[in-house]
């Protein structure tokens, strides 16, 4: 059956824990002289390289990116400049138009997450990871569907049984109709059997359900763990459900039940990455692969990860898209019975 949904919706992604890794010594020697004499080897990289992201600064794509950028110049761990190219716009259309349509030789690389899967999975766009040369995987973090403090549920499976004896009496705000975030509770729903049980309400803003979540208009929300982290702290919200397949790697949400408990083996993080042009040569893709691995181990990005409310992972090209085709298959079939256009037109 179509779900309805309620409000206006505009796709929005807010997103952005962390064990430490200290790599000191081999950031020097991958650094200066080495780094310099490989570059030379295979002429790359000749010029600046270029981490387009499609959306405006500030928000999660920004700071990762910037923090890629700073801990590669910062080690000298390539021979050129590294600059952070904003360009939002068209639905995130411009920023992966001009990486898809930039010279191969990978000095234009995007930074994108997972929204990039669920924006073609409900076909808001028809760009997808398979029109790129995937190159790894920097950060993830778990989507985390939380209840309010005062409640008289303390835990999803009172919640849900509520829900099932009177279907639509809880309600759940999502930030936005086909967002990852909708989709990681399209998860959840589906794998404890929850579909259709409660009434979904979507918003066109992260900041727009934390307030309705707080005033107390809608039950229960899905956020990302930089979003719940403080309101847990606070002692504001109770984490119910995190969409990691294990404990979440935050001490404050650990006890939260995940999709493993529901014997779901899959997880629906959202995980950052790059993504150069499809026809980059394999080893200027080898190259940025090894340079983003020698980031992730830098004590400043585990330190960014650690303050930004995301686990610094990283992932092989080969790891990162087999990810990606679990991540695009998953949303696909959670999409199926979504259709954002008529919904938007609905809310209108």
């Amino acid at each position: 059956m179509m779900k309805k949904w309620l409000l206006a919706s505009a796709l929005s992604i807010g997103v952005a824990g962390l064990a430490g890794c200290n790599s000191g010594g081999d950031n020097e020697e991958a650094g200066t002289g080495s780094s310099s004499n490989a570059d030379a080897e295979m002429d790359f990289p000749t010029q600046e390289v270029r981490i387009v992201i499609p959306y405006d600064p500030g928000g999660a794509s920004d700071s990762h990116a910037r923090a890629i950028s700073e801990a590669i110049q910062n080690n000298d761990l390539l021979s050129e400049n590294v600059n952070v190219v904003n360009l939002p716009g068209a639905n995130t259309r411009n920023g992966l138009e001009e990486v898809l349509n930039a010279d191969p030789d990978g000095h234009t690389v995007l930074l994108h997450h997972s929204t990039l899967n669920s924006m073609n999975a409900v076909n808001q766009i028809d760009i997808s990871y398979e029109d790129y040369a995937l190159i790894g995987q920097a950060t993830y973090t778990p989507n985390v569907l939380v209840g309010s403090s005062d409640s008289e549920y303390s835990t999803y499976d009172e919640y849900l049984e509520a829900a099932k004896e009177d279907p639509g009496s809880i309600s759940v705000g999502i930030p936005a109709v086909g967002s990852t975030a909708h989709l990681a509770y399209e998860a959840i729903a589906k794998a404890s059997g929850g579909e259709d049980a409660f009434k979904v309400v979507p918003f066109q803003s992260g900041g727009d359900l934390i307030t309705a979540h707080e005033g107390g208009q809608v039950d229960l929300r899905i956020a990302s763990t930089p979003d719940a982290i403080s309101y847990v702290e606070s002692g504001d919200v109770i984490p119910l459900v995190s969409t990691s397949e294990g404990p979440h790697f935050d001490p404050l949400m650990e006890d939260a039940m995940t999709m493993s408990d529901f014997d779901f083996d899959q997880d629906v993080n959202v995980r950052f990455g790059l993504y150069a042009p499809k026809e980059t040569p394999e080893e200027v893709v080898e190259k940025l692969e090894d340079t983003l691995e020698q980031v992730v181990e830098t004590d400043e990005f585990q330190e960014f990860a650690e303050n930004n409310g995301v686990e610094a992972k990283f992932l092989n090209k080969e790891e990162f898209t087999e990810i990606n085709e679990d991540v695009q298959a998953l949303f696909e079939d959670l999409s199926g019975n979504i259709d954002v256009d008529a919904e938007e037109q609905e809310a209108e």
